[in-house]
């Protein structure tokens, strides 16, 4: 009970402020790519390399000490692109990302939250489908 309460305590510390910290920063992938080519302003760009490198990093040293495994099979290249396309074009079709759409929805614009909810139930049935062999038996 103690360390159910303690996960739940420490998830809304950490999404409290990665939350503060996104809105601060106003950080979203798309707009950090628009900046890149628009304004002339490669900050949000930079602060990607330096998301990636860091949790580059952390995958190393987890994968290193075994606390995960890595999966080793290949990605379909049709799929990827495909998939990526369609992303690609949602991205936009919204107006930014994930990250985006979390901070603005937060800051009580009505759009993001319709992204958001639309967001859930495609995801819910998309991982329902995907995981229907191994866990809806």
């Amino acid at each position: 009970m103690v360390k159910m309460l303690w996960m739940i305590i420490s998830g809304l510390m950490v999404g409290v402020l990665l939350g503060f910290v996104m809105q601060r920063t106003r950080f979203c992938l798309a707009g950090g790519f628009r900046d890149m080519y628009v304004q002339k302003n490669n900050k949000m760009f930079y602060a990607l390399l330096v998301t990636i490198t860091i949790q580059s990093i952390g995958l190393l040293i987890l994968t290193g000490v075994n606390v995960i495994i890595v999966p080793t099979h290949t990605f379909p290249i049709i799929g990827t692109v495909m998939g990526s396309f369609i992303f690609g074009i949602g991205i936009v079709l919204v107006g930014g990302c994930a990250t985006g759409t979390w901070y603005r929805a937060g800051e009580g614009l009505i759009g993001s939250w319709i992204i958001l909810v639309l967001n859930d139930l495609c995801c819910n049935k998309k991982w329902r489908f995907i995981a229907s062999d191994a866990f809806y038996k």
